[in-house]
């Protein structure tokens, strides 16, 4: 994949070469303020020496100025050749007249003085900034007689300048060499570090494949070209099937080998040029560039389903990773980013409902759909913290004596606007978010409160069965809830009977046997929902802790001309471990009458009794007091 962006120097290496660059101007600045002292201090240190050897000539020549003995005078200058420094000296009258002379070894005097009393100069010649000129009067007695001037050449001194600015030179060199060396290597550092989180910050670090971030990005660029080229591109959103199932049951490094594995067949099902991306924990998406008809996005979306429905080969077992696939296209079913993902996902969301290894087109009308699950989410949510739903109870009897035994409770939702909404419908909505613990916590408390109720009034023990949800099972403090609401009732334990389904008790079987196991310690009843439905196995009955085995409607609707020997061998399987058995979805009499026969404990359906309110479960309780009946 590659990824958009600037791809000129980055941010920390500009910073580096800005910081060396303010460093060697710091230098320069630097060596140009010493090199300016140091000028400034050899000046004022050649000018103090030149004072003081004016100052002596100026003594030692007093006499001969007074005798006018220019000889003497002389002899007094020629000293002056041990003196390095001094380039010339002059000594003149008090009427400005040069009395004797002095010049270095290859100047004539001629050439470096001009006769002047007032102020002594140096000739055209001479530059003033080079040559030190200092004077001292000649005083004898307090009476002046003359003058002493002495030039001091800079010569040397602008040497040791030179000198001195080499090392500056040389040194800042050295420095700058050694910060660019320090800081070459902590650039190179510092780009490594910076590729190497720019890899982290794209890329998901199990699979290698992009992250969300890196896919929306390439997903906005690509879809920004893609209008500008009036091409179209589908965007195909997979989320894994069961695979909480994997992790709980094989443990997390089997999951995320299992996610490896799904990377490779992702990016094995689609062209080098298209994108694949983990986006999620278990959801993956996928960018595929169109060339001709929309029908392609579909196409591919059911060849990847196809890929990953197929055993993948883990370090301890074989798992089917089969996934639910949506697919939207742009710019077909979105036209910006944020849409053509709401497409996707409204998609997604139906192919989770169409069941496993599904791939699913999204079409405008699922839109409609999805705001209104949407809508009775949020209005769910307000329905139970108000108490505005109700229950209804299905009355469940003892096949052979009629006898009713309990009554399972049922949610029910009449919405001020739409009407009665179909219990299949809002409890999909409370299982597809975090409602359905609450919506369980209502019901349970409202059915335990009722079934105290009908007790209480009418002097009998008929047990109230309650569905209990997978995401409410795994609640570590479930139990102390449930015997919490139990005293909260006053209904004994052994009157609530909680029901649980099979693929609940699968998804984690370990913390679903030691939940059942505390609630049966509780002297509570747990019944196994919907057997035969999920994971199709009798070998796991004796694991569950259960009281009764509810048979699915699916194998009592085909009675008794059908399906005979499944049910036969589930009511055996069940007596052999000493668990009684209860058919739901009884509605013929036929059915009953086989039922009955082949020693079925208890049933519940249409032809026994609808779902029905609180009072009417009342009057029924009321008029089986008075005269019970046998069903058949």
């Amino acid at each position: 994949m590659k990824h958009s962006g600037h791809h000129g120097p980055s941010p920390m290496k500009e910073m580096a070469r800005i910081k060396l660059a303010g460093f060697g101007v710091a230098l320069l600045v630097s060596g140009l303020v010493l090199l300016l002292y140091q000028a400034l201090s050899l000046r004022s240190a050649l000018t103090a020496d030149a004072n003081v050897q004016a100052d002596m000539i100026a003594d030692n020549v007093a006499a001969a100025l007074m005798f006018d003995d220019s000889k003497s005078a002389q002899e007094v200058l020629r000293s002056l050749r041990k003196v390095p420094y001094v380039e010339s000296a002059g000594i003149y009258t008090i009427d400005g007249k040069r009395f004797a002379t002095y010049a270095r070894p290859g100047l004539a005097s001629a050439e470096l003085f001009e006769a002047n009393p007032d102020k002594v100069k140096p000739t055209k010649r001479r530059l003033s900034f080079d040559d030190v000129f200092v004077a001292a009067s000649i005083v004898q007695n307090g009476k002046p007689l003359g003058s002493v001037v002495v030039v001091a050449t800079t010569q040397k001194m602008i040497q040791e300048l030179l000198h001195y600015a080499a090392f500056i030179v040389g040194a800042s060199l050295c420095a700058l060499w050694i910060a660019f060396v320090v800081t070459s290597r902590m650039s190179a550092r510092i780009a490594q570090a910076e590729k190497k989180l720019e890899y982290l910050a794209s890329t998901d670090p199990l699979t290698g494949l992009p992250n969300r971030r890196a896919f929306y990005d390439e997903l906005n660029e690509r879809l920004q070209r893609g209008a500008n080229a009036c091409s179209r591109a589908a965007l195909i959103l997979v989320d894994l099937d069961d695979f909480k199932t994997v992790n709980d049951t094989l443990g997390h490094g089997a999951g995320d080998e299992l996610l490896k594995h799904v990377a490779v067949a992702l990016r094995q099902s689609v062209r080098m040029a298209d994108l694949v991306s983990r986006i999620g924990g278990d959801e993956f998406a996928v960018l595929v560039t169109i060339a001709k008809e929309k029908a392609e996005g579909i196409r591919t979306a059911e060849r990847i389903a196809r890929a990953l429905a197929r055993p993948f080969d883990l370090p301890r077992a074989s798992v089917v990773a089969s996934a639910s696939v949506g697919v939207s296209v742009f710019p077909d079913d979105a036209i910006d980013v944020a849409s053509l993902v709401s497409s996707a996902d409204i998609a997604l969301y139906a192919a989770k409902g169409v069941g496993k290894n599904a791939a699913v087109e999204f079409h405008p009308s699922m839109t409609v759909e999805a705001r209104r699950r949407a809508r009775l989410e949020t209005e769910l949510r307000k329905a139970i913290e108000t108490d505005a739903l109700h229950l209804v109870y299905q009355p469940q009897f003892e096949c052979r004596t009629g006898r009713l035994l309990g009554a399972e409770a049922l949610a029910r939702w009449v919405h001020p606007v739409d009407g009665e909404i179909a219990p299949s419908e809002f409890v999909a909505v409370a299982e597809d978010s975090d409602l359905i613990v609450a919506l369980g916590q209502w019901v349970l408390r409202r059915a335990c409160r009722d079934a105290a109720r009908w007790n209480a009034e009418q002097g009998v023990e008929i047990h109230v069965a309650v569905n209990v949800s997978a995401r409410q099972l795994r609640q570590a403090q479930f139990s102390e809830d449930v015997k919490a609401v139990l005293a909260e009732s006053g209904l004994s334990p052994h009157l609530l009977e909680l029901e649980l389904t099979e693929s609940q008790l699968m998804a984690n079987m370990t913390a679903g046997v030691d939940a059942m196991r505390r609630l049966r310690a509780a002297g509570i009843r747990l019944s196994l929902d919907d057997f035969g439905t999920g994971y199709s196995s009798l070998s796991y009955l004796q694991s569950f802790p259960v009281n009764n085995l509810k048979i699915d409607r699916a194998f009592i609707k085909p009675l008794p001309q059908a399906g005979q020997p499944i049910v036969t061998a589930i009511i055996s399987m069940a007596h052999s471990f000493g668990i009684a058995v209860v058919a739901e979805g009884v509605e013929d009499p036929a059915q009953l009458a086989w039922l009955s026969d082949a020693g079925c404990d208890i049933v519940q359906g249409y032809l026994t009794g609808r779902p029905m309110s609180l009072e009417a479960v009342t009057l029924l309780l009321s008029s089986e007091c008075e005269d019970p009946e046998p069903l058949v």
